[in-house]
């Protein structure tokens, strides 16, 4: 480092010396980079009059690593003084770094008001886009994130996008003079879209904006789409609170490579043309607008909402990885719901954090549940999630095999162990094997077992001795995920 700040110091090859300092930089501990801020602070903001452009940029790219309190006012002046656009977004990059007093706070808004309401080319777009973007970056601005949705009676076209396994199980629960039937889900226009929110077999609800199921491929008029077509009147329609609305981008069916440019293309174009009031956000965001790319390259284009509330699942606190989706505990139990009894004794060997027997009592209620399972924090999770359901289910910190209980059980639900590692599967043979004859000690005669298993080859090898397959229902074919109904004989 010693090196290059002398070379800095006498002007050798200013370009590609301060790309190695910022590379190096970057690669330092903050403590470290400490003894090397009055020399850079000597030597750095005399480039900045350099008539080459990279030479700034990279001149720019060191000082985000000088916490000097006068860093930011000197990139300020750099920023406003910058003529080549693709320049302009490094000092911003820099900015970023620090906090920044009122004086450069203003500036940058002003710069954006400028930015929105000027005319610009296709040119210009780009950088302009991109500078736009990291100004709101720098401002650090909090966008609200607590709008609540209120349009409930207002005409809402939505598809509630369901697994193929539970669709007759949605479409069932709809209106029938208003749904439509595709191969994603249920199609339906309504005012009254409250009414199918407690409907437990739809994984999410998606909607349409009037009039624009596609758009285009080109970004920058595909955002110009959204905007010509009311998306921000939209939402404001069917939202109390005020401020921008923070949302996120999902693109499907483009290559990776291409997906980040699209996106930040088009998340540019619309923070400029709704004049900042759609703000994109990594996290705390309130829509995910979804472009699903067709064969003609354009994008069918859905938008979902988590400004809805969302009722069906609310006892899910707590997960951990291997936690069964509720949707899918919800659907399959559906599925076997003429199967079930009322007030029933029902036992979980491999409980997790509880999903099974939450919906299980949902469809009927249990008259008591015992849910056992050999990971602590699982269980833990269980309670706590048991705590916002108050159902009459108790969790025990134990290895199913060693479980003992006084009582016999009128059914079992459960979603079996699995394993992703190729070398587990004896281990996973063997825990059905035990499982199945363990099983028997536990349930009366002619009980119920309802099993979701990602080995369904064992469950067929194993239920052989002293069981019956009454039903099966495939539910994922890429994990092999496969509910069973089978009796105890």
């Amino acid at each position: 480092m010693n090196r290059l700040i002398e070379k800095l110091e006498y002007g050798v090859s200013p370009r590609e010396t301060l790309s190695s300092i910022a590379d190096l930089l970057g690669g330092m501990l903050p403590i470290e980079v400490e003894s090397y801020h009055i020399p850079l602070m000597n030597f750095v903001p005399a480039f900045f009059e350099n008539e080459d452009a990279k030479t700034r940029k990279n001149a720019a790219r060191v000082l985000a690593f000088v916490k000097d309190p006068l860093v930011p006012s000197i990139l300020i002046r750099a920023f406003q003084k910058e003529k080549v656009l693709y320049i302009r977004p490094q000092y911003l990059k820099s900015l970023r770094a620090f906090s920044l007093e009122e004086p450069i706070v203003q500036i940058l808004q002003q710069r954006r008001k400028e930015i929105v309401s000027s005319e610009i080319s296709d040119e210009e777009r780009k950088h302009l886009n991109e500078e736009l973007q990291l100004i709101d970056e720098c401002l650090g601005e909090n966008v609200t994130s607590k709008h609540s949705f209120i349009g409930w009676d207002l005409p809402n076209e939505v598809l509630f996008f369901t697994d193929p396994p539970f669709m007759k199980l949605t479409e069932a629960a709809m209106d029938e003079s208003k749904k439509k039937v595709l191969p994603s889900g249920i199609y339906m226009k309504t005012s009254n879209l409250i009414q199918y929110l407690p409907v437990r077999t739809y994984r999410e609800i998606l909607f349409f904006l009037p009039g624009l199921k596609t758009v285009v491929e080109d970004p920058y008029a595909a955002a110009m789409q959204l905007m010509e077509a009311g998306f921000v009147n939209y939402l404001k329609d069917r939202h109390s609170g005020d401020g921008a609305f923070a949302y996120r981008i999902e693109m499907k069916g483009v290559d990776d490579k291409k997906k980040s440019v699209l996106i930040k293309r088009i998340s540019g174009e619309i923070l400029r043309l709704s004049d900042h009031q759609l703000v994109m956000r990594k996290d705390n965001y309130e829509v995910e607008l979804r472009f699903v790319k067709k064969e003609d390259g354009t994008y069918r284009f859905f938008f979902k909402l988590f400004t809805l509330p969302e009722p069906r699942f609310s006892y899910r606190k707590e997960a951990v990885a291997a936690s069964i989706k509720p949707v899918t505990a919800a659907g399959f139990l559906k599925l076997c719901e003429d199967k079930l009894s009322d007030d029933a004794r029902v036992l979980d060997p491999f409980c997790g954090v509880g999903t099974m027997l939450y919906e299980r009592n949902v469809l009927k209620k249990v008259k008591i549940a015992f849910g056992v399972d050999t990971f602590g924090e699982a269980i833990d999770k269980a309670r706590k999630n048991g705590n916002e359901a108050e159902m009459p289910i108790y969790f025990i910190h134990r290895d199913f095999f060693d479980f003992r209980h006084d009582s016999l059980f009128d059914e079992i639900v459960t979603n079996m162990p699995f394993s992703m590692k190729e070398d587990d599967g004896q281990k996973i043979d063997t825990i059905y094997y035990r499982f199945f004859g363990k099983a028997k000690e536990h349930l009366t005669a002619h009980a119920y077992m309802f099993i979701l298993s990602r080995n369904p080859e064992l469950v067929r090898k194993y239920a052989q001795a002293g069981y019956r397959i009454e039903d099966t229902y495939p539910l994922n074919e890429k994990t092999g995920l496969t509910g069973f109904v089978i009796e105890r004989l």
